[in-house]
């Protein structure tokens, strides 16, 4: 029998919200949710390396590794048409600026993070949460609304969007309060078997790889690979 919870909570949340919750248990999120891809992630640690005022409140707030379509609605409304994870590996670099200085308490991802990402998650008591690939479309039904579009000059896809959520997800918690990590423990027992086949295909199993060759997580390359 399965030992996983399943659980609605309202964001901006707090360290007692999340203390139950284990690797593995799935989640739903409700209240605000903000989107938060390559350029915008550079801007916040900007942000707060200057002491300058973020356009948004990020205390106890869930933000979202996504790059999400959007339609225009009249003059000045929008409406989400996909929003699905992006892999969230290469946001590596910057998760310890959004926990640590902006005080978010939920990451929205996909994938796995890099060791210095995950440390920032748990030594700020914060939770990474991974969604579903392939589903941009039930996630963007669960967009009640568009409240906010901010830096909008990098364009949709790394504007910092901010959203009115109702139920989102299903969300699986991949780092808990207690340091767990969902993919460090699913690679070890695999890995044993993984470590067979890609030796038989000359590939080192035991380095992080990003989605894109050759262009290291928070590198300019990366960065210009991803956006352009």
């Amino acid at each position: 029998m399965s030992t996983t919870k399943e659980r609605i909570l309202k964001t901006p949340v707090t360290d007692a919200d999340l203390k139950d919750l284990r690797i593995g248990d799935r989640i739903y999120l409700s209240g605000k949710l903000f989107t938060l891809r390559d350029l915008s992630h550079k801007r916040i640690g900007e942000y707060l390396q200057k002491g300058k005022k973020l356009p948004v409140d990020l205390k106890g707030a869930a933000i979202f590794h996504c790059g999400p379509i959007m339609k225009k609605i009249g003059l000045d409304a929008w409406e989400a048409v996909a929003a699905g994870p992006t892999s969230s590996s290469r946001f590596s670099p910057f998760v310890k600026p959004v926990v640590a200085g902006a005080g978010v308490k939920i990451v929205v991802g996909k994938g796995s993070l890099f060791p210095e990402a995950c440390q920032a998650i748990i030594e700020n008591r914060a939770i990474y949460v991974m969604a579903v690939g392939g589903c941009a479309a039930l996630y963007a039904e669960r967009i009640k609304r568009v409240t906010g579009a901010h830096w909008s000059e990098f364009g949709m896809a790394d504007t910092l969007w901010e959203f009115d959520i109702e139920k989102f997800g299903p969300l699986t918690v991949g780092i808990d309060l207690k340091g767990k990590n969902y993919m460090q423990e699913k690679k070890h027992r695999l890995k044993k078997n993984l470590s067979t086949i890609y030796r038989s295909f000359d590939i080192d199993a035991d380095f992080n790889f990003t989605w894109w060759p050759q262009a290291p997580a928070g590198t300019k390359r990366a960065t210009e690979y991803s956006t352009e």
